[in-house]
């Protein structure tokens, strides 16, 4: 008679990391702006011009979602965080769920069905449609694709060339959108209506193409298995290094400053881009100079794509990003003090502006893992879901305030609307109040993010590594005692102990079983 143990199947070996990875992440964050780019370029101006709704009412929606999506994000990344992951990852089934969702959604905000119906029934849709992409759809596939950089890999090095090609796929996102659409979609210097309509069911089809680009490209190659709450109770008990979620994600310094931080970079980055036009086309009376300048405004960001890398493992994020402030406050308000008059001038000058603002979008959602490694130190279980949604909603909400300080830093200036309509000039105040705003304001709120980062954030590129080093020598030695325990359950099944004594056997029935079977007979 032949005993046999039954064999596992050796796990399935996952390709290294390489470039397919970092394709693929790109191409999640094109997919997500065909929608959302979108939707910060031509929402606003589509239910204005278009569906007549008041610029107001327009407003409030913005402010009223981002308090919504305080509950949806944070809602959908605990629940990334407590769903058990599947045989295709934790996070990246979501990419293959969502994207048909989120851009149908999209799509349907653009549609004018009720362009003639009264003014509740367009204001309701408006809403409507407006909460179901953004609050629900598009917060289901961000927050995944956003916390997904973390399990891509565990590599410092890894995680920063994620974070250079995320925002690579955002800014080309940005340019394709902007330099296309508004020579389809405008007529007459007029939105048209059924050519938006068609543009956004075009975006919408280039966002599932590259959403399922990411989908197939990138590969989860961390797993991490949650406690039960047994093994973090015993671990406070003794205490381990369970210390709970909701104690480790309040005291987790590292999160807030860069919450903080990112708020204050959004609202500078949203002042300059808000007034850049009036700064164009008043200050410096020259509106042909916009598109330069936006291009110009977006060089920095493929030059810093070679660099990144490189120099943040060499010289650490945290280090850069306050050199990058720091430079580029400086910048702003030499620049103000000259009171620069020359167009052509004044562009080469943006170009190093946006160094600044740019390196800290590059580096920014590699910061975000070193924050999650973090928070997995402190309370040793990951909890990249929610960690990543407090940060998403915290960006979502500083958007929406800045839109919203622009326009009154607009009107503090003393911008005359009706002067602009009948084509007339500006007053020198108000001319030099839009210099200030575009330069010495940011520069003073580019210098605090700055400090934020030198005093308050501390996870430097020492304490970085030694946290990476820190965590491979914990999953190591979790892995050493989860083989050392299943080899002792192997032990225990085949060791003497297990083997029933003689007199317990049945020997006839063996002999019967097996005729070579020896008998005392």
């Amino acid at each position: 008679m032949t005993n046999s143990q039954p064999q596992t199947a050796p796990a399935p070996t996952k390709r290294p990391f390489g470039i397919k990875d970092k394709l693929g992440y790109m191409f999640g964050d094109f997919g997500n702006d065909f929608t959302f780019m979108l939707q910060m370029m031509f929402f606003m101006v589509f239910y204005t011009d278009v569906m007549g709704i008041s610029p107001a009412h327009v407003g409030t929606l913005f402010l009223a979602a981002r308090i919504v999506d305080a509950f949806t994000d944070v809602g959908m990344g605990r629940l990334l965080d407590l769903l058990k992951p599947g045989k295709r990852g934790r996070f990246r089934p979501w990419i293959l769920r969502m994207c048909i969702p989120v851009t149908l959604a999209s799509t349907m905000m653009y549609m004018p069905f009720v362009v003639n119906s009264s003014y509740s029934v367009r204001v309701t849709y408006m809403a409507v449609t407006y909460f179901i992409w953004g609050s629900i759809f598009y917060t289901s596939i961000n927050i995944p694709y956003g916390s997904m950089a973390a399990v891509i890999s565990d590599d410092p090095k890894h995680r920063t060339s994620l974070s250079v090609f995320r925002s690579v796929g955002g800014q080309l996102a940005f340019l394709m959108i902007s330099a296309v659409l508004p020579h389809v979609i405008f007529v007459n210097n007029k939105i048209d209506s059924t050519r938006m309509a068609i543009a956004a069911i075009v975006c919408g089809i280039c966002g599932i193409l590259c959403y399922l680009a990411c989908y197939s490209m990138v590969t989860e190659r961390i797993v991490f298995e949650r406690k039960t709450r047994e093994e973090i109770a015993a671990e406070k008990a003794k205490g381990g290094e369970g210390q709970g979620f909701l104690k480790t994600l309040l005291t987790n310094r590292p999160l807030w400053a860069l919450v903080l931080g990112a708020l204050l970079c959004l609202l500078a980055t949203f002042l300059m881009s808000g007034t850049l036009a009036y700064l164009w086309k008043d200050y410096f009376q020259d509106a042909g100079m916009m598109s330069t300048g936006q291009i110009v405004s977006i060089a920095p960001v493929f030059l810093l794509s070679i660099i990144a890398t490189p120099m943040a493992m060499k010289l650490g994020k945290k280090e850069i990003i306050v050199g990058a402030m720091v430079f580029t406050s400086a910048l702003c308000f030499v620049t103000w003090m000259l009171g620069i008059k020359s167009a052509v001038i004044f562009v080469v000058i943006l170009f190093f502006i946006q160094l600044g603002p740019n390196t800290f979008n590059i580096l920014i959602w590699a910061v975000l893992t070193d924050v999650l490694d973090y928070q997995e130190l402190k309370s040793g279980q990951r909890d990249d879901g929610t960690v990543y949604a407090i940060y998403s909603w915290a960006r979502k909400l500083g958007q929406a305030l800045a839109g919203w300080l622009v326009g009154l830093a607009i009107t503090w200036v003393g911008y005359d609307a009706e002067i602009a309509k009948a084509g007339g000039h500006q007053s020198e105040a108000t001319l030099q109040g839009i210099y200030t705003l575009y330069l010495l304001i940011p520069a003073i709120i580019l210098l605090l993010v700055g400090l934020i980062f030198l005093i308050i954030y501390p996870l430097t590129r020492k304490q970085v590594m030694a946290n990476t080093e820190a965590l491979h020598q914990r999953h190591a030695a979790k892995k050493a005692e989860k083989a050392k325990q299943d080899g002792a359950s192997v032990a225990a099944a085949i060791s003497p102990e297990g083997i029933p004594p003689l007199a317990e056997v049945d020997v006839t029935a063996l002999a019967n079983e097996d005729p070579q079977f020896p008998t005392s007979d």
